[in-house]
């Protein structure tokens, strides 16, 4: 039986090729947050490609938040950021309410899984910030003023003494989608003073000292997005029978 012939391996693109040696580079001398890399010329030379390829890479590695281009001044190692996926998500998520139900249901879990570690860590100024922030959504409340960006403050206040900045910087996950959501989809908070009143539980709570009751309190708050995001999938899956 005659043998088929093997598929030719083509070379990776030249653009990969640099970003992979950069990123070597990078591992290979340690460099940190700050570190300053050679020049754009230089990079070309060790590298023996054009200059113009050195500069896509350095733009991809850019954009993935590895590197930082500062004009004028070189380039520069840049430190870990969850900031590329999350504006990405932003996007994803925008026309989409059962990823963004997903996303609301993971934030949760991550969230109830750091209670202990919040409580440990709590000080009588954490609790005077969260104080402040609940006043300040009763007063939004109030007002008619939306409650999404002390609702965030909240949330970061009240997990802030964990001391895990890629925990903030995932719920900052939810809140830049949430906040971008809210531009394209009804799911504005109906009932602004009782969304107010449940983060007044979850500090009563947290002063309590109880994990358990925290959770409870934090699993309210929660239903009550899940609820609006679940009216909202409904409307549109009525619509969507309209116009069939």
């Amino acid at each position: 039986m005659e043998k088929p012939l093997q598929p030719i391996k083509l070379p990776p693109l030249i653009n990969d090729q640099v970003q992979e040696a950069l990123k070597q580079y990078i591992l290979d001398n340690h460099l940190q947050n700050g570190d300053k890399l050679p020049s754009e010329n230089a990079l070309s030379r060790q590298l023996g490609v054009s200059r113009n390829s050195v500069r896509e890479a350095v733009q991809s590695l850019a954009s993935l938040g590895i590197l930082e281009v500062r004009r004028g001044s070189g380039l520069y190692v840049k430190g870990f950021t969850l900031q590329p996926l999350i504006e990405n998500l932003q996007y994803g998520f925008l026309f989409d309410l059962r990823e963004l139900e997903d996303l609301l249901i993971v934030r949760e879990v991550l969230e109830n899984g750091m209670v202990e570690l919040a409580l440990r860590n709590l000080t009588p100024d954490c609790l005077e910030k969260l104080d402040a922030l609940v006043e300040q959504m009763h007063y939004n409340a109030r007002h008619g003023l939306p409650l999404v960006d002390p609702d965030r403050a909240f949330h970061i206040e009240l997990f802030r003494p964990v001391g895990n900045a890629i925990l903030l910087q995932l719920q900052d996950i939810f809140w830049s989608t949430l906040r971008k959501a809210l531009n394209h989809t009804q799911i504005a908070d109906s009932n602004p003073v009782r969304t107010a009143q449940s983060h007044a539980e979850i500090v009563a709570a947290v002063r309590s000292g109880d994990a358990a009751a925290v959770r409870r309190a934090l699993s309210r708050h929660y239903e009550d997005i899940k609820l609006r995001l679940a009216h909202m999938k409904q409307r549109q899956s009525l619509s969507t029978e309209e116009t069939h």
